[in-house]
């Protein structure tokens, strides 16, 4: 099929979208599965740009989560709610060569494309090679997002991955548990959030790039890689030094106190406390005030009696009383907050983390607001997550699509 332009595009999709936040102007396509393909595209689609969720025949693992809204025949989970608002949705079968087209007509129009797969998927089984999209668009930035990254060992370069996989492959599971127990994955999708993070920024990189030089680029996010890059000083101390960090709980590989999270009359509290906390922190807990415990050489030769002496004032306390006492001399320290501790928390609702919103399925929603905070172009939320297919059309004439062409597209199975 041959798109045929019948009248001029329009700038937007549609013509309901408002002009807002830092990102307004960018198009970002994204074709990404859980979660943190998806998740970057949706940071985009809060900070103004249009976003487009193109979604395959069968449905979206986060779509069909169980906990769920429902209206009528409609349904979409409450993650997909979440994180999926702003965006537009089409429905487009790649394998389909008319969806291929679409595909191409959409790819001409944008600034990024932002998509997850095992290497391979988009240029062996479907004929989509970055060097034919840049054809069709030289200033377009691919973001991939795999497991493994698109090259490397051919043992493991087109493995399949997801969040857990890694934090295992990258040594991030191995530091985390009780030094006495398995390794222990971190909740929820560790890996895939940080992924996200390192996924639009590089995508934004790039952005920038084309737009001072006008040649778009490829890049390659290997999930592991981002994990790796964020051991702190773990991965440079074993390869230099040969030391290996331990898992330590909850608790400072050191052996450092305070520097973890400690039991209280009625819970948890998480104290960091070392250098000039520590100083503030032995006027506080008479037991502490010791000519002994002065440097952090102090805190980690005599860490466990510091423990002992923290928990024995800390077990007479609430983790309210002790979090106010320990905050009041600046001494770092928080309670480990349950959702429905966060649902109350007053700093949460000043700074407008909880927030509501109209979505078409679920009606008011109650979720997580804009991170971080722009103060000339926030953030918005200004509609809620797309159904189905609920955008096709309007895209399709975006894309330069006629009346006649979108009812042909339908009826052979390239959209819906």
């Amino acid at each position: 099929m041959t798109v045929v332009s019948q009248i001029a595009a329009p700038m937007n999709v549609r013509s309901d979208f408002p002009a807002f936040g830092a990102l307004q102007g960018v198009t970002v396509l994204d074709t990404g599965g859980v979660v943190a393909a998806p998740f970057a595209c949706e940071l985009a689609a809060e900070c103004g740009a249009q976003v487009i969720r193109v979604e395959l025949p069968t449905e979206d693992v986060v779509r069909g989560n169980p906990d769920a809204f429902r209206r009528g025949l409609l349904r979409e989970s409450a993650w997909w709610a979440q994180e999926d608002r702003n965006k537009l949705g089409i429905v487009l079968d790649f394998s389909n060569p008319e969806g291929k087209e679409v595909f191409a007509s959409l790819v001409k129009k944008s600034d990024i494309w932002i998509e997850s797969s095992i290497p391979g998927t988009y240029s062996d089984h479907l004929g989509i090679t970055d060097e034919w999209v840049h054809q069709l668009n030289p200033s377009l930035v691919i973001v991939h997002v795999s497991g493994y990254g698109q090259y490397g060992d051919p043992q493991y370069f087109k493995r399949a991955s997801y969040d857990m996989i890694g934090q295992a492959f990258s040594g991030f599971l191995d530091m985390n548990g009780e030094p006495d127990g398995p390794p222990m994955k971190s909740n929820p999708y560790t890996n895939d959030y940080i992924t996200s993070l390192w996924t639009l920024w590089s995508a934004l990189a790039g952005y920038i790039s084309a737009q001072r030089t006008g040649q778009g680029q490829s890049i390659d996010v290997a999930q592991f890689e981002c994990q790796f890059k964020m051991l702190g000083d773990n991965a440079i101390d074993y390869l230099m030094f040969g030391h290996e960090h331990h898992r330590a709980g909850n608790f400072d590989p050191s052996g450092a106190h305070p520097y973890g999270v400690y039991p209280t009359k009625d819970g948890w509290l998480c104290i960091g406390a070392v250098g000039g906390p520590f100083q503030r922190l032995k006027k506080l807990v008479p037991a502490l005030d010791q000519d002994k415990y002065q440097t952090m050489v102090d805190q980690i030769t005599y860490g466990q009696e510091i423990r002992e002496h923290l928990e024995a004032w800390l077990a007479e306390r609430t983790s309210e009383e002790a979090e106010l006492a320990l905050n009041a001399v600046k001494v770092p320290s928080s309670r480990v907050m349950t959702m429905n501790d966060i649902a109350t928390n007053p700093h949460y609702k000043a700074r407008d983390m909880i927030i509501e919103w109209t979505d078409h399925v679920g009606g008011k929603v109650r979720g997580v607001g804009f991170a971080p905070k722009f103060s000339g172009t926030p953030g918005r939320v200004w509609r809620g997550a797309p159904d189905r297919g609920q955008d096709t059309e309007a895209v399709l004439i975006w894309a330069g699509y006629d009346a006649q062409q979108i009812d042909a597209l339908r009826a052979g199975g390239a959209v819906e």
